[in-house]
Protein backbone atom coordinates (compact mmCIF):
# COMPACT_ATOMS: atom_id res chain seq x y z
CA UNK A 1 0.00 0.00 0.00
CA UNK A 2 2.88 2.24 0.77
CA UNK A 3 3.90 2.19 -2.56
CA UNK A 4 0.95 2.96 -4.48
CA UNK A 5 0.44 5.76 -1.96
CA UNK A 6 4.05 7.29 -2.96
CA UNK A 7 3.53 6.79 -6.49
CA UNK A 8 0.24 8.57 -6.25
CA UNK A 9 1.77 10.89 -3.96
CA UNK A 10 4.88 11.72 -6.89
CA UNK A 11 2.55 11.97 -9.11
CA UNK A 12 0.32 14.70 -8.01
CA UNK A 13 3.47 16.88 -8.29
CA UNK A 14 5.45 15.51 -11.66
CA UNK A 15 2.59 14.14 -13.58
CA UNK A 16 5.10 11.46 -14.68
CA UNK A 17 3.72 8.44 -16.31
CA UNK A 18 6.69 6.31 -14.72
CA UNK A 19 5.29 7.18 -11.69
CA UNK A 20 1.35 6.49 -12.76
CA UNK A 21 3.24 2.79 -14.00
CA UNK A 22 4.32 1.86 -10.56
CA UNK A 23 1.00 3.06 -9.03
CA UNK A 24 -0.84 0.71 -11.76
CA UNK A 25 1.23 -2.45 -10.96
CA UNK A 26 1.10 -2.04 -7.31
CA UNK A 27 -2.50 -1.38 -7.43
CA UNK A 28 -2.87 -4.70 -9.37
CA UNK A 29 -1.06 -6.36 -7.77
CA UNK A 30 -2.56 -5.71 -4.39
CA UNK A 31 -6.11 -6.63 -5.93
CA UNK A 32 -4.93 -10.05 -7.14
CA UNK A 33 -3.75 -10.74 -4.09
CA UNK A 34 -7.05 -9.49 -2.55
CA UNK A 35 -8.59 -12.31 -5.04
CA UNK A 36 -6.44 -15.13 -4.06
CA UNK A 37 -6.80 -13.89 -0.12
CA UNK A 38 -10.20 -14.79 -0.38
CA UNK A 39 -9.99 -17.94 -2.19
CA UNK A 40 -13.14 -18.08 -4.21
CA UNK A 41 -13.58 -21.88 -5.25
CA UNK A 42 -14.92 -22.15 -9.44
CA UNK A 43 -14.02 -18.83 -10.03
CA UNK A 44 -11.00 -18.42 -12.37
CA UNK A 45 -9.03 -15.92 -11.34
CA UNK A 46 -7.85 -14.71 -14.88
CA UNK A 47 -11.65 -14.32 -15.84
CA UNK A 48 -12.27 -12.36 -12.94
CA UNK A 49 -9.65 -9.71 -12.54
CA UNK A 50 -9.66 -9.34 -16.66
CA UNK A 51 -13.29 -8.12 -16.09
CA UNK A 52 -12.44 -6.00 -12.96
CA UNK A 53 -9.84 -4.36 -14.73
CA UNK A 54 -10.90 -4.42 -19.08
CA UNK A 55 -14.97 -4.08 -18.34
CA UNK A 56 -15.79 -2.55 -15.35
CA UNK A 57 -13.00 -0.07 -14.22
CA UNK A 58 -11.73 -0.16 -17.68
CA UNK A 59 -8.45 0.96 -16.61
CA UNK A 60 -6.24 -1.71 -18.41
CA UNK A 61 -5.97 -4.79 -19.79
CA UNK A 62 -5.06 -8.08 -17.54
CA UNK A 63 -2.68 -9.12 -17.09
CA UNK A 64 -0.59 -6.26 -18.65
CA UNK A 65 -1.52 -4.04 -15.37
CA UNK A 66 0.43 -6.47 -13.67
CA UNK A 67 3.74 -4.67 -15.29
CA UNK A 68 2.33 -1.04 -14.83
CA UNK A 69 0.37 -0.99 -18.57
CA UNK A 70 -2.16 1.75 -18.21
CA UNK A 71 -4.86 3.36 -20.43
CA UNK A 72 -5.58 7.20 -20.30
CA UNK A 73 -8.90 6.09 -18.59
CA UNK A 74 -6.42 5.36 -15.64
CA UNK A 75 -4.78 8.73 -15.78
CA UNK A 76 -7.67 10.37 -15.80
CA UNK A 77 -9.47 8.59 -12.88
CA UNK A 78 -6.26 9.22 -10.99
CA UNK A 79 -6.36 12.96 -11.17
CA UNK A 80 -9.82 12.59 -10.13
CA UNK A 81 -9.62 11.10 -7.02
CA UNK A 82 -6.25 12.94 -6.21
CA UNK A 83 -8.59 16.65 -7.37
CA UNK A 84 -11.34 15.05 -5.46
CA UNK A 85 -9.35 14.75 -2.02
CA UNK A 86 -7.51 17.71 -3.00
CA UNK A 87 -4.16 15.53 -3.30
CA UNK A 88 -3.85 13.13 -0.24
CA UNK A 89 -2.27 10.32 -1.62
CA UNK A 90 -3.45 8.29 1.19
CA UNK A 91 -6.84 8.38 1.16
CA UNK A 92 -6.83 8.17 -2.89
CA UNK A 93 -4.71 4.79 -2.67
CA UNK A 94 -7.33 3.41 0.04
CA UNK A 95 -9.91 4.92 -2.39
CA UNK A 96 -8.41 3.01 -5.26
CA UNK A 97 -7.98 0.09 -3.55
CA UNK A 98 -11.79 -0.42 -2.32
CA UNK A 99 -13.01 0.35 -5.46
CA UNK A 100 -11.19 -2.65 -6.86
CA UNK A 101 -12.07 -4.87 -3.87
CA UNK A 102 -15.63 -4.05 -4.56
CA UNK A 103 -15.29 -4.65 -8.13
CA UNK A 104 -14.18 -8.82 -7.88
CA UNK A 105 -16.59 -8.82 -4.97
CA UNK A 106 -19.08 -8.25 -7.62
CA UNK A 107 -17.43 -10.09 -10.34
CA UNK A 108 -17.79 -12.92 -7.60
CA UNK A 109 -21.15 -13.35 -7.09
Amino acid sequence: MQCLENSLKIFAKTGADIDLETAMARLSNLTRDYYREKKYPGKSEIRVLAKTFVKDLKIGKWPNVLQGEFNDNFRNKTKAFLEKIHGDAHKAAEAMLKQCKETVDKNIR
